[in-house]
């Protein structure tokens, strides 16, 4: 991928404002999981669980990939829902950043895209990024050897990092619109939480309030 650039010459990625977006995702998936019976940090450091759940949030970021491709061929670039898409991938991509200890001054900077960038061509590296994030765990059960490898697991979700700040860019969304939108669905999962979220029951009325 092409360089980025110091974070004065882009858009904007505070490092203060990254790590308030850490603290409330920590603080979501451990309400979340305590739900379920289960310690968040324990669960990421046990060696065997640590798998489980980096492939648990790399099938949840796949989701809203796709959910955000679907919007973009419904509605094009820039929908509000859009936004909201990119910030839900951005919820579990934050989590994923947790379970290998990436910090938040490693998150790359916003940047304006080139004449090279296009949404087609974000969509293709994402699910790259998301297949090498698939093999840097065991998980072709029919095979012997393999194992978590946890420097290519690491370089896949900085490589996912850049490829959602590109869709950022293309979508005109800057950091500061990123936090607000991130700050308000991150309270509206908690709110979700505490009603019993369901798959079968849920709706997505309530994103309707991020404005």
């Amino acid at each position: 991928m092409r360089g980025l650039g110091s974070r004065a010459e882009q858009m904007g990625v505070d490092d203060k404002g990254m790590r308030e977006i850490f603290s409330l995702q920590w603080e979501l998936n451990v309400h979340t999981l305590a739900k379920a019976g289960k310690d968040f940090e324990t669960e990421i450091n046990d060696p065997q669980q640590r798998s489980v759940w980096i492939e648990n949030y790399r099938k949840a970021l796949s989701a809203e990939l796709a959910e955000l491709i679907r919007e973009v061929g419904e509605k094009g670039l820039g929908s509000q829902n859009g936004k909201v898409e990119i910030v839900d991938m951005l919820h579990f991509l934050v989590s994923l950043s947790q379970i290998v200890d990436i910090e938040p001054e490693e998150v790359p900077s916003l940047r304006l895209h080139g004449e090279g960038d296009s949404f087609d061509s974000c969509a293709i590296v994402a699910f790259l990024g998301l297949d090498d994030l698939q093999g840097s765990l065991k998980w072709k059960w029919w095979a012997k050897g393999g194992g978590y490898k946890p420097e290519k697991a690491r370089r896949a979700i900085l490589d996912l990092w850049e490829v959602l700040l590109r869709i950022c860019s293309l979508f005109g969304l800057s950091f500061e619109e990123l936090k607000r939108i991130y700050v308000a669905k991150n309270r509206i999962n908690f709110e979700r939480q505490r009603k019993n979220y369901n798959e079968d029951t849920k709706t997505e009325d309530d994103n309707g309030t991020i404005v």
